[in-house]
């Protein structure tokens, strides 16, 4: 994924009758993403190992291991890995769907390259939308 981060999908439409997609991830120190929220999903966040800052619909939370987060759908948030080392995150989208957006743009190996356009427009297809100065 672009950012380095590691994201691995466990569940998919296919598998859960389109409740939900599971995944999780591996954001290394210093990632972050844009303010943006998600027309057609709600987001749940589980940290499993690091620290992250969060912000949601102008609140700030920081999270450690073992928090939980839930964003509402269409709700905008921001946040990163604020930690000095890689985090591990479940993160679940319901209802399902945007698995396909981590398995369109992501590489399958941690080496090969990825295109951060791409990756934008990819992700406006899949009912992304980024928020300037939120």
């Amino acid at each position: 994924m672009p950012g380095g981060v590691r994201t691995e999908v466990h569940l998919r439409a296919a598998d859960t009758g389109g409740g939900f997609c599971l995944l999780v991830d591996h954001p290394p120190a210093g990632w972050s993403l844009p303010p943006h929220r998600h027309l057609n999903e709600a987001e749940t966040i589980h940290i499993v190992e690091g620290e992250f800052e969060m912000h949601v619909d102008g609140t700030h939370t920081r999270l450690d291991s073992g928090q939980t987060l839930h964003i509402p759908r269409g709700v905008t948030h921001s946040g990163g890995n604020v930690g000095d080392r890689p985090g591990r995150r479940v993160v679940m989208f319901s209802p399902a769907g945007l698995e396909e957006f981590f398995l369109e743009v992501g590489a399958p190996a941690r080496d090969a390259g990825t295109d951060p356009g791409a990756a934008v427009r990819s992700a406006r297809r899949h009912g992304w939308e980024f928020v300037d100065g939120a």
